[in-house]
C-alpha cells in the first residue's frame, strides 16, 4: 500500500511538471531550449554507524522558458541511484549491496524561477534562482530481507521529500543553437524544521556542481 502511495505521488508530481511545461510552451517564442546535464552532489549524513556522506552522480534534463526579459521558468528532472537501509525508525544511506539495503531510484524535480544577467560579453550570462524541489525515493531492488516499504515510508512521512533549492549557473553561448552551462546548486532539507528528529541541518542536505549542454530550437 505504501509503495502504491509513493508511486502515485510520483505520478502526480511528474504530471504537474508536464502541465507546467505544456502551458509555458504555448508561446514558442518564449522557449529557450532543452539542457542535458550531469551533476555531482554531496549528500549529508550525520549518522556515524551508516555509510559516510555519499557523493552522487545525477543525470537530468531541463527546459527553459522566458517569463520576462530577465526572468525565466526552468523546470528540470534529475535521476540518481543510492542504497538505503532502515534502522531505528530511520532510513539511512548504506554501503553498496549491504545485506539489509535497498537499491533506490531517486527522482529530483525542481521548477525554479531564474533571473538572468548578461554582462558586457554577450556570449556569457549569469543566472541565479530559487524555488521548491522534490526528492522522490522509489525503492526498487531489496537485498535479502530488506524492508523496502519502510525505507520509502520514512521519506514520505513528515514531507521528508520537500526541499528548498538555491541555484546558480554560467551560460556560454557557442552558437545561436548551442550553449554550454556550468551549474552550482544546494538543496536545503527544510523538513527538519518540523520533523522533530533534532538532526543537524546538514543531514540530507544536497550540494554540488555540474555541467550541461543546452540545445535551442
Amino acid at each position: 500500500m505504501r509503495k502504491i502511495k509513493a508511486l502515485r505521488n510520483l505520478f502526480f508530481a511528474l504530471a504537474s511538471l508536464v502541465l507546467l511545461v505544456s502551458a509555458a510552451a504555448q508561446d514558442p517564442s518564449r522557449f529557450g531550449g532543452v539542457e542535458i546535464f550531469r551533476d555531482v552532489l554531496w549528500l549529508g549524513n550525520s549518522v556515524s554507524d551508516s555509510a559516510p556522506s555519499p557523493i552522487l552522480g545525477v543525470w537530468g534534463a531541463s527546459a527553459k522558458f522566458r517569463v520576462t526579459n530577465s526572468l525565466y521558468f526552468m523546470p528540470e528532472i534529475g535521476l540518481y541511484g543510492i542504497e538505503y537501509f532502515h534502522r531505528d525508525g530511520k532510513s539511512l544511506p548504506a554501503e553498496i549491496e549491504a545485506p539489509d539495503a535497498v537499491g533506490t531510484l531517486v527522482v529530483l524535480l525542481d521548477p525554479l524561477l531564474m533571473y538572468r544577467f548578461t554582462p558586457g560579453n554577450a556570449k556569457l550570462s549569469l543566472l541565479a534562482g530559487t524555488g521548491p524541489a522534490l526528492s522522490l525515493k522509489i525503492p526498487l531492488i531489496p537485498h535479502g530481507d530488506a524492508p523496502r516499504d519502510e525505507v520509502a515510508a520514512y521519506f514520505y512521512e513528515n514531507l521528508r521529500f520537500l526541499y528548498w533549492e538555491v541555484k546558480g549557473a554560467l551560460e556560454w553561448r557557442i552558437t545561436d543553437f548551442l550553449e554550454f552551462t556550468f551549474r552550482m546548486r544546494t538543496l536545503l532539507p527544510v523538513f527538519h524544521l518540523w520533523d522533530g528528529e533534532g538532526s543537524p541541518f546538514y543531514d540530507n542536505l544536497l550540494a554540488g556542481a555540474g555541467i550541461g549542454v543546452r540545445l535551442k530550437f
